[in-house]
């Protein structure tokens, strides 16, 4: 068993040599927190506070599966039913498509299979109403990516739309149905969305991290009640202990019931195809996935410079969770559980490209693969068949197409390891309308692409904020590059105002009425200063 002094040593050693501003972590073992403890401040510009196990932080988007749980009881309590239209629970409900939105499911909404692109501004009204017209003024005009329970396309936009369902089936209130049926009944007392309410206890705060590498708090808090079902929640690692025990434990915690053993496996069980080599698919707001040959089921946030984790090994009863104000834990995480676990410290190799071998398989389907697909997330994809093979251009890069099963190949990178993991999604025959790129939609497309007038960068120069975050972009003889803070981005120019920029996607700029916008994703936007 990992002793309390091994744990110790993974945290201080990379603690110490990043200089994260503040951190805490529970490990879980059976029923029991076996280690939790804090690190740092929640201050680095006054010496501050320090972090103890009950200190909050924002957990971002590691806020669904608390939503997902809680909504998991309303299916037990016959509130509400997974399989069954949403329209039924919220008769006015809109979209653009108006077949589309007669379709969607509780089920699809907690495993991202109903259609909606990623989404949810940081900046937006903190009044409780808020979600409401939300659903209302912003869901209503979305054009989904895919049809309803066609493909897995992750979004915030999903949990949303699904805490309004349950706000309409209870009559309260986001917040107030959470206290009431997953937070009290967890004794989950510093677990929250009001930011008023977190700043009376001992709260975390998002730090900056400057090109002389001073940590600078960052003064501001961005709140917007309309994503508090996806990715706004705040929490302890203690409260979180708590929760996880629940999964860990079939829904019991101590001598309490909470869900029923059903619930937490139908959470856990696997409901859509992620098209990866480790098996890495989404159950109901949780990612199952395999790690060193064990089954995980794990979840991740970040919001602001907040990260977040919660990694559970059910079979084993064994989990690690953490929560931070910069970018830290996540390696720590998995550090502990191969102590915990005995597990080997290199990954295995899943499919070397050495000892493969191809299959015998039927390549008649393959030329309906071919074309040209654009996602928010992995930019442009041109796949094309030559020589009785496929090849994948992604963003610029071409390289030959791997079969591993039917609908689904990968690329390998200069050193023969795994690279990238293609996911096919046909339709009755026609030509595929979708892939999955290393788990990201892309969608087919006619446009034509890298057809770009280099000199028309040029006036898209300039910085960009939405006066929480901020970008800078300029031209320079690498060509068009991408400024966040201390890192610079050399961007892939797919048409005159649009590009991929390597872990933002899609960057559009456009002329507008507030001037020159930049927008990731066709989500999220910034206005130059």
């Amino acid at each position: 068993m990992l002793s309390i002094e091994s744990i110790d040593a993974i945290i201080q050693q990379t603690f110490d040599e990043t200089r994260i501003p503040g951190f805490a972590i529970a490990v879980l073992k059976g029923e029991e927190v076996v280690y939790a403890k804090g690190f740092g401040s929640i201050n680095k510009e006054e010496g501050g506070t320090p972090v103890t196990c009950d200190t909050i932080f924002r957990i971002g988007s590691l806020g669904k599966p608390l939503t997902g749980s809680a909504i998991m009881r309303l299916v037990e309590a016959g509130k509400v039913e997974l399989d069954i239209p949403i329209i039924n629970y919220i008769p006015e409900f809109r979209l653009s498509d108006p077949e589309a939105a007669r379709k969607v499911t509780l089920r699809m909404l907690l495993n991202h299979t109903a259609g909606f692109p990623d989404g949810g501004d940081m900046v937006g009204k903190r009044d409780l109403g808020a979600l409401g017209e939300y659903v209302r003024e912003e869901i209503s005009q979305l054009t989904l990516m895919a049809p309803p329970g066609f493909l897995h396309s992750y979004s915030n936009h999903h949990l949303n739309l699904a805490g309004y369902v349950a706000e309409r089936v209870t009559g309260q209130f986001f917040p107030e149905f959470m206290k009431e049926w997953l937070f009290d009944p967890l004794q989950m007392s510093r677990t929250m969305y009001d930011p008023l309410v977190a700043f009376t206890y001992s709260l975390a705060l998002a730090h900056d991290r400057h090109p002389d590498g001073s940590l600078r708090v960052q003064h501001n808090f961005p709140e917007n009640a309309a994503n508090y079902p996806s990715y706004f929640a705040m929490s302890t690692v203690n409260d979180l202990a708590t929760f996880a025990l629940m999964h860990l434990n079939r829904g019991r915690v101590g001598q309490t019931q909470i869900l029923s053993p059903e619930s937490i496996e139908e959470m856990h069980s696997l409901q859509a195809d992620r098209f990866t080599l480790s098996g890495l698919a989404s159950g109901l707001t949780f990612f199952r996935d395999t790690y060193k040959g064990v089954q995980m089921i794990r979840h991740a946030g970040a919001i602001s410079t907040y990260n977040s984790a919660i990694l559970l090994v059910p079979e084993q009863k064994v989990g690690v969770i953490t929560l931070s104000s910069q970018d830290y834990g996540w390696t720590e995480a998995h550090d502990i559980l191969d102590q915990m676990l005995e597990l080997p410290k290199q990954m295995p190799k899943v499919f070397a490209a050495a000892s493969f071998q191809e299959p015998p398989v039927d390549k008649s389907q393959w030329s309906s693969y071919e074309g040209t697909y654009i996602g928010f997330l992995k930019g442009a994809a041109q796949v094309r068949m030559s020589d009785n093979e496929l090849y994948l251009n992604l963003n610029g890069e071409e390289r030959q197409l791997c079969y591993v099963r039917e609908h689904f190949f990968i690329t390998y990178d200069d050193e023969q390891e795994p690279l990238d993991h293609i996911g096919f999604i046909p339709k009755d025959g026609e030509a595929a309308p979708y892939i999955m790129v290393n788990s990201s939609a892309c969608q087919r497309t006619t446009e034509r692409l890298y057809q770009s007038d280099s000199s028309l960068w040029y006036k898209f120069e300039g910085d960009y904020t939405d006066n929480v975050l901020n970008f800078s972009f300029r031209v320079d003889d690498r060509g068009p590059v991408l400024i966040d803070e201390d890192t610079e981005t050399v961007c892939v120019p797919l048409k005159d105002n649009l590009f991929y920029v390597d872990e933002f996607g899609l960057m559009e700029f456009t002329e507008e009425e507030e001037g020159m916008m930049l927008t990731f994703q066709n989500t999220w936007r910034y206005v130059r200063a």
